[in-house]
């Protein structure tokens, strides 16, 4: 049985390593399967998509065995998808799904990326797309994560997935989001890991130490944010990525985009932002546009075809590195705070923050964030006891600062800030 070991070393938890040896073993075996279109075969034992699921099963039951003692539930949901412009007749799509379960069943932090390949026409289920970046990169690091989190007892619920669908309209990601909000789940935190290859972009540029984290501003589900634009749960998410993966990873830069996706293009953390959850998608600093979505081929000298020669995957490894990090604190962190308000019942100088009681058994205390409106990132950070449910920062106005309060343990593992609801009577 594999252990979750962490070296205390200055107050700093060292996590293990992501292995790009095993990496680029599994991204050459799903590169092997041809094609993972969709639409492909469901039967055939060596070609299509029925056969690269089967396999993703397969391992995350090994790692179920080798590195979680066997408590990695492994199975897999499928979803039904009537008259989709790119998969005609019904869409049948089926999601891998690997889950350990945390003292909270129903609190969910999910690491994802698309089982699913595509060639130049997005309905050619025939061709060979091997799909090495997109996304058997993401798949790969999906897997691997889950290696480096066995032994782990978390709080909330960790969820491995590999979403099938990605390339006929997010099929896969939006069923099983639909699926999850009908079983009451929450998901207090999704990862889509798309394109994480780290390949040579189209104008010949290479940054085989950053990363780009795209998430929206504008909450999903209707929600509304008072004063901010900045300050949805999934740019939270983002922040918080940011803070936890380059203290992993110390030579990573993350880059935080402020937009939901590139133009053109889209993710499967979209239809889980649109539930209202915490969801943003992971991608390399410079894509390469003759190795995405085209037919393997050689035209005028220039190399065609998404292949797993184009892949760094000691970058995979690192991009891994940094979302283990923020997964695995947030698995173990209470759950975020509820009912956060910031008084606006009178004019003050002063600013007026309240919060409901948490329910965690080893709560240390809540943090209060604070940052200038200009600001991208916190600031500041002001702690209080487990018992004060409401901070005045004297000589802070609300009018000029944004605030997040957050939960801790007694380990110093975060929640997700929470941006507070004018409170107007």
């Amino acid at each position: 049985m594999g252990t979750f070991l962490g070296i205390l070393l200055s107050g700093v938890i060292l996590l293990p390593q992501a292995n790009p040896d095993r990496i680029e073993d599994d991204i050459q075996v799903m590169v092997g399967f041809g094609t993972r279109h969709t639409g492909s075969s469901q039967n055939d034992a060596k070609r299509g998509i029925g056969a690269a699921r089967k396999w993703v099963e397969g391992q995350f039951r090994t790692v179920s065995e080798e590195f979680h003692g066997g408590k990695l539930q492994v199975t897999t949901h499928g979803h039904s998808f009537l008259g989709m412009p790119r998969f005609p007749g019904d869409g049948d799509v089926t999601n891998v799904i690997a889950t350990l379960p945390g003292s909270n069943p129903n609190r969910l932090v999910v690491i994802s990326g698309h089982l699913d390949s595509r060639a130049s026409d997005p309905m050619d289920a025939k061709s060979d797309a091997p799909g090495a970046n997109d996304d058997a990169s993401g798949v790969a690091a999906v897997i691997e994560a889950a290696r480096l989190l066995g032994g782990l007892q978390p709080r909330a619920t960790l969820v491995f997935l590999a979403v099938e669908g990605e390339e006929q309209g997010l099929l896969g990601s939006k069923g099983q989001a639909l699926s999850w909000k009908e079983d009451l789940r929450e998901v207090a935190a999704m990862f889509t890991l798309d394109i994480v290859g780290g390949a040579v972009g189209s104008a010949m540029q290479s940054d085989p130490f950053r990363l780009r984290v795209f998430s929206d501003g504008i909450p999903g589900a209707g929600k509304k944010l008072v004063g901010s634009y900045e300050d949805s749960s999934s740019r939270q998410l983002a922040r918080y990525l940011r803070r936890a993966g380059e203290a992993a990873v110390p030579e990573f830069k993350i880059t935080l985009i402020q937009r939901l996706d590139r133009f053109l293009r889209g993710g499967d953390h979209r239809p889980f932002h649109e539930t209202g959850w915490p969801a943003v998608r992971l991608t390399e600093p410079y894509e390469n546009y003759a190795w995405q979505h085209q037919d393997v081929r050689e035209e005028n000298g220039i190399q065609y075809g998404d292949l797993p020669e184009n892949v760094d995957f000691q970058y995979v490894a690192r991009v891994t590195n940094c979302v283990v990090a923020a997964a695995k604190e947030l698995a173990l962190a209470p759950s975020a705070p509820r009912r956060v308000e910031v008084d606006c019942r009178e004019l003050s100088p002063h600013t007026r923050l309240t919060w409901a009681p948490s329910t965690e058994k080893d709560l240390a205390g809540y943090a209060i964030l604070r940052r200038e409106t200009h600001e991208p990132d916190w600031t500041h950070r002001t702690v209080v006891a487990p018992e004060e449910l409401e901070i005045t920062l004297q000589g802070i106005s609300k009018d000029d600062w944004l605030f997040g309060v957050e939960a801790f343990d007694e380990d110093g593992h975060r929640s997700l800030p929470v941006y507070p609801t004018p409170r107007f009577r």
